[in-house]
């Protein structure tokens, strides 16, 4: 996508980039969508070609199956990020993922571990790992959609 804006932006294009954008997304998201399709059907299949510990392989599916939605939301993200690095906005796609991954995912890792602490679970749910990655991908998604569409992008090309 990035390098499709940016011949596109080169160009003076911008409808062009804009209908690539879109085609983009939805091809990204329909290729996460299949492959998400395949682990989940698949998953248990997939694990034992690495190993035949069973609780090693319902761990992997229980983590993947908390996971598949934010591979869709990842899809998203790069293709939209990819329009906006090709259009000359390198920065908003960074400060995006900064902020993702330390101001939305780590904290909230800690948060969520610390308060599912129990006897039990003495240092948490591992879940909570899993589950503080797809929130801040699916958060990192809208963000990408919103800045994308308020079009800073198009402007910094211009310049």
């Amino acid at each position: 996508m990035t390098t499709y804006a940016g011949q596109n932006v080169g160009a003076g294009q911008f409808d062009r980039v804009k209908q690539g954008a879109k085609q983009g997304t939805l091809m990204a998201f329909g290729v996460s969508a299949v492959i998400t399709g395949v682990i989940l059907l698949f998953g248990r299949y997939l694990m034992g070609i690495f190993t035949d510990t069973v609780s090693l392989v319902d761990y992997s599916m229980s983590m993947m199956q908390i996971m598949a939605v934010g591979y869709l939301a990842v899809a998203i993200t790069q293709s939209l990020s990819g329009v906006m690095r090709g259009g000359g906005d390198t920065m908003t796609p960074m400060w995006i993922s900064i902020v993702q991954t330390v101001g939305i995912r780590v904290p909230l890792a800690y948060l969520m571990v610390y308060l599912t602490k129990s006897e039990l679970n003495p240092k948490g749910q591992p879940a909570c790992l899993f589950i503080s990655l797809v929130v801040s991908w699916l958060v990192g998604a809208v963000l990408t959609a919103i800045f994308y569409r308020k079009g800073k992008w198009r402007k910094a090309a211009l310049l």
